[in-house]
């Protein structure tokens, strides 16, 4: 029977009644596959899976059940079972059967294996639609494992046949934002607003890469179309807000923090972010305001240690210690306090203390939202020790969490440029825009960023190549 003819409406009663009345359930092999597939799409997987075993068991040697079962074994990440279950199932008749293996050997891994399937099915005479098709899921699949410059060959090459598919231009802009080429990604976040200019998600996309690439008036006019389409979008609004202080419009951005305090008086993020933008402008009276505020509308819960910390930035040691010795015992391990004791002990400049206390405070964090400015903090003091290793571990941890994080994406080329060592200097040169580069090979050289406006992408990497040569030269005399 074909698929094409098969009423899903009435096959789902059918199947639903029988099962209500407990009655055994009998279906062709591809009305089967219909109802997993309608179940899945319903995102009801355990009915479908259920459906897949039952059609097993009644017609075991359906490739087309075979598959989804594969297919079921892959969503659920049991990549080895996948592959087990169709190790004799053939590449040749279906294109399902080698993508299957495909995304298992990629998450296993198992790269060589992957490649030489790819390859072995590009080279077959496919027709144009199999060969868009294959291309671009193996785009996807490629992504999915953070292989970024293999997912931009395969999705640029599906690009080539249908240039109007949101799924495979959202992607792209995906892995040239995850690889740190920022003008990629707005470009194709521009194409996808081309194709739809009423995305809500691309817009807001473009505002944070726009930010991100310290094109802050782009930034801000891209998060205004945001909010045309969801007017008093929180997050929206908090981003629109932190670009306008990067662009200096301070009270602006004050303002507009304030409008979502006002939205969400209980957004913890919000009263951090105000703290962070006065902290930059070193308006403590401000800081202690907004804490009032916070202690009023959420309790005093965590304040105490907040308002140290003011204390702290200002320079006021002693009523900072005064405020933490209120503190309990028994209330002193959290983030926060270990923080604080390792910013004292940076002060005092006990490194070594400062690293341990901010250890304690990573530890606690895990890898939840915040923990990049203890990592960025460990990376500092690492530094300032000349453990260049240790702090290059930090800033990579932090990248693997944010990748956008452009100081620590900074932090890490010098700290790769001390250390000396080529592939991993030049891995992280790979992460830079162009003017990025400049601006790098500027810092190391001293001099003007503008004196290299004329030089292409593989003069600077060259020309910072031999900076770093150099530098290690100039090491080896000095010790």
């Amino acid at each position: 029977m074909d698929k094409n003819d098969l009423d899903i409406t009435s096959l789902k009663q059918k199947y639903e009644n029988m099962r209500a009345l407990g009655k055994k359930v009998y279906f062709d092999a591809d009305e089967f596959a219909l109802l997993a597939e309608f179940y899945n799409s319903e995102a009801n997987n355990a009915e479908a899976e259920s459906i897949i075993e039952e059609g097993l068991t009644m017609h075991p040697g359906s490739s087309e059940l075979m598959i989804l079962k594969a297919k079921q074994l892959v969503r659920s990440g049991k990549f080895k079972a996948a592959l087990s279950f169709i190790r004799h199932m053939s590449d040749d008749n279906d294109l399902d059967v080698p993508l299957i293996k495909i995304e298992a050997y990629l998450h296993l891994s198992l790269f060589d294996e992957a490649d030489n399937l790819i390859n072995n099915i590009i080279n077959k005479d496919l027709t144009e639609e199999d060969y868009y098709y294959f291309v671009t899921e193996v785009g996807f699949f490629h992504n999915d494992v953070d292989k970024f410059d293999s997912a931009i060959t395969y999705l640029e090459e599906g690009l080539k046949i249908n240039n109007s598919n949101i799924e495979v231009i959202a992607d792209l802009a995906y892995s040239y934002e995850m690889k740190g080429d920022f003008d990629k990604a707005i470009e194709y976040n521009n194409k996808l607003l081309d194709l739809n200019p009423y995305s809500f998600d691309a817009w807001l996309n473009l505002g944070k890469l726009y930010t991100i690439n310290m094109q802050y008036e782009k930034s801000i006019d891209a998060y205004d179309f945001a909010l045309t389409i969801k007017e008093d979008d929180v997050t929206t609004l908090k981003l629109k807000a932190f670009a306008l202080h990067l662009n200096d419009n301070v009270d602006e951005s004050t303002a507009l923090f304030r409008k979502c305090l006002a939205m969400n008086p209980e957004d913890d993020s919000i009263y951090d972010s105000l703290l962070c933008l006065k902290a930059l402008s070193k308006q403590y009276d401000e800081m202690m305001n907004i804490l009032d505020i916070k202690e009023e509308q959420m309790g005093s819960e965590g304040i105490l240690i907040r308002r140290a910390i003011v204390y702290l930035h200002k320079g006021d040691i002693e009523s900072a210690k005064s405020l933490i010795s209120q503190i309990p015992d028994d209330k002193k391990d959290t983030p926060e306090y270990h923080m604080f004791e390792g910013e004292l002990a940076f002060i005092r400049e006990d490194f070594v203390a400062a690293e341990a206390s901010y250890i304690k405070a990573a530890l606690l964090y895990g890898r939840n939202e915040g923990v990049e400015e203890i990592l960025d903090k460990l990376a500092n003091i690492c530094i300032v020790q000349e453990k260049y290793k240790q702090a290059a571990i930090y800033l990579e941890e932090l990248l693997s969490i944010s990748p956008e994080y452009y100081t620590a994406k900074a932090r890490l080329a010098f700290v790769r440029f001390e250390i000396g060592s080529k592939e991993p200097f030049e891995n992280i040169m790979q992460q830079f825009s162009d003017n990025e580069l400049r601006e790098l090979l500027a810092l190391f050289l001293g001099r003007d960023t503008s004196d290299f406006n004329k030089l292409s992408r593989e003069s600077i990497i060259t020309r910072l190549n031999e900076a770093r040569e150099s530098r290690i030269l100039f090491k080896n005399l000095k010790y």
